[in-house]
């Protein structure tokens, strides 16, 4: 695990998780889970059996154990999958979700993404649970990624943390002769504020590498300068270096 100070606010990568302890408060942030994904390919004609929600758990449970005392959990934006509606495994893997964490933290904070339109009416079944469009602590500012608000420019936020990008970095062995793509955190600056992209905790697709593809962030971000930082075994994160100086 790799660490930084940003002021009286510290960060730990944590597998696909980022640990940010301001305001006295430790808080779990953890990127696009995309909940319901099977059944919404199941309805398209691609069946695939449902095993990501006890996978996630297992994931889930290896993070907490790892991370000590909670007292709030992020979850960055597409929680569910589905745009339009609410299909029966989003309901019951969201609940079910919610139960799970409420034994680590004392409050849940979803920030809408673009997927979670119809998400307020499973979130209300749970009193621990809210929904923002943004979260902003002391200096700490939590977004999906879709949408600007103006709030976030305010001075005393110094740092983003957002989702809905997916990152990932392609990387070849020394002949080139295999490739692979692995999630990673995209760390740097944009205007006057430190940015975090944080990786998606969906599993079933890795994510997209920002030199091929456009992230569909809102602000147009230039990542040639940003670090990566990529999610290894075992919770670890590695830093590769810039951006810009990697090769496929």
């Amino acid at each position: 695990m790799s660490y930084l100070t940003e002021l009286i606010m510290k960060l730990n990568y944590l597998g696909k998780t980022l640990l940010v302890e301001v305001a006295g408060r430790k808080i779990l942030v953890v990127g696009d889970l995309h909940l319901g994904y099977e059944e919404s390919l199941n309805l398209g004609g691609i069946y695939i059996s449902k095993k990501m929600f006890d996978e996630m758990i297992e994931e889930f449970d290896k993070i907490l154990e790892n991370a000590g005392k909670i007292d709030e959990i992020v979850l960055l934006g597409d929680v569910k999958h589905e745009f339009g509606r609410v299909l029966r495994q989003e309901w019951n893997d969201v609940l079910k979700l919610f139960d799970y964490l409420k034994k680590y933290c004392r409050k849940v904070i979803v920030i809408r993404g673009n997927h979670d339109k119809l998400i307020d009416s499973i979130i209300s079944k749970r009193d621990f649970a809210y929904v923002k469009d943004n979260y902003c602590v002391e200096s700490a500012c939590f977004l999906h990624g879709d949408k600007d608000f103006q709030e976030i420019y305010n001075k005393e936020i110094k740092i983003w943390i957002i989702g809905h990008g997916h990152p990932a970095i392609k990387l070849s062995d020394p002949k080139g002769a295999k490739i692979e793509k692995y999630k990673c955190f995209l760390e740097g600056k944009y205007k006057d504020k430190k940015v975090i992209v944080v990786p998606s905790f969906f599993s079933y697709n890795v994510g997209s590498d920002p030199r091929e593809n456009d992230l569909g962030i809102i602000w147009k971000i230039k990542f040639d300068k940003f670090k990566v930082k990529i999610v290894g075994e075992n919770l670890e994160v590695f830093d590769f270096g810039v951006l810009g100086k990697l090769k496929i």
